[in-house]
């Protein structure tokens, strides 16, 4: 693991002391140097380093004030910063503790004693790292999906909802695209669910191909798969549905299995601004009949529900020609 610290101080012989006796001991790869506050805050916004050490009095930009800013940036809260100064006053040291320093230390300094308090301040720096990078660890496995590493159905419709309820307020589109395998089971019982579950993975790296930042797709459940599609209409929805019945279509399946061949999708499609979806629930629903019509319109087909009338309007983007009306 590569190390860092950042030294401010206007002396440019402290900065050479505090590299020399850092140095010997071995515990950085790396040493930034700042002659004053704002340029080491510069410097911290540009490389964050592990572990900051600070002159207290500086000119025009001292070590209170660089405390102060420091913790305005909530991702730097974490680097522990030492006072190295050569006042000794008890409210300076009261003082820059409040604001969050670390530790205080007077100059001139015992070497060993230094290098010890480094090392104590950056065994919890880096003891803070490892928890964060666990429990982020933690907080994605829980929104995943262990098989395809697509977002799990709980992750997906609390995000949904969110979304639902930004482009209900401000009347903006928004577009679920609800996606089932066809005849996924027969694949399962021809050759075995360790197939099946390699098929599905794959369908995952398809739809993850051309995902925009905003977008959010997830497994459903089963063979079954959602994607979110902020700020786009039933066009684009379309168009986005068409991609990937075209994609699957073509994917030559052999690649998993010598006897496999191809597959394709049924697709349902509901979208915002639609009055008759007043909540995530029929949001959900309309977008699910809708790929019951394509499953049993015959299957490898977009269907879409368009308000016309009182009704809603069934076409098959795949097949343009076929469209019926239904309550």
């Amino acid at each position: 693991m590569s190390l860092s610290t950042l030294i401010i101080d206007d002396s440019t012989l402290r900065r050479e002391e505090i590299k020399s006796v850092l140095g010997r001991a071995g515990l950085f790869d790396m040493f930034y140097e700042a002659n004053d506050g704002i340029n080491g805050l510069k410097m911290m916004l540009s490389n964050p380093p592990d572990l900051i050490i600070c002159d207290l009095i500086m000119p025009k930009f001292d070590g209170f004030k660089f405390l102060r800013i420091k913790n305005e940036y909530s991702q730097f809260k974490r680097i522990p910063v030492l006072i190295v100064t050569g006042t000794g006053n008890a409210n300076d040291r009261i003082n820059v503790l409040e604001e969050g320093a670390q530790d205080y230390v007077t100059v001139p300094f015992d070497p060993l004693e230094f290098v010890a308090r480094v090392k104590a301040h950056l065994r919890v720096k880096l003891f803070h790292d490892e928890l964060m990078a666990e429990t982020e660890k933690l907080k994605i496995s829980s929104n995943t999906d262990f098989l395809t590493g697509l977002y799990n159905k709980g992750f997906f419709m609390n995000s949904f909802k969110n979304e639902f309820d930004r482009a209900k307020r401000y009347n903006r589109e928004l577009s679920l695209l609800m996606i089932d395998m066809d005849r996924f089971k027969s694949i399962n019982d021809k050759h075995g669910h360790l197939i099946g579950d390699r098929v599905l993975s794959l369908v995952a790296r398809i739809f993850q191909a051309d995902l925009r930042k905003a977008d959010i797709c997830a497994r459903y459940g089963g063979d079954e798969f959602v994607i979110m599609l902020p700020e786009t209409g039933v066009k684009g929805a379309l168009t986005v549905a068409q991609r990937y019945v075209n994609r699957m279509m073509e994917q030559d399946l052999s690649i998993i299995d010598s006897s496999l061949k191809s597959t394709t999708f049924s697709v349902g499609v509901a979208s915002l601004p639609n009055e008759k979806i007043q909540n995530i629930d029929e949001f959900v629903q309309y977008a699910d009949k809708a790929l019951y019509v394509s499953k049993k319109a015959g299957r490898n087909r977009i269907t879409f529900f368009n308000k016309k009338g009182k009704k809603f309007t069934e076409q098959t983007s795949v097949n343009h020609h076929a469209a019926k009306d239904f309550n």
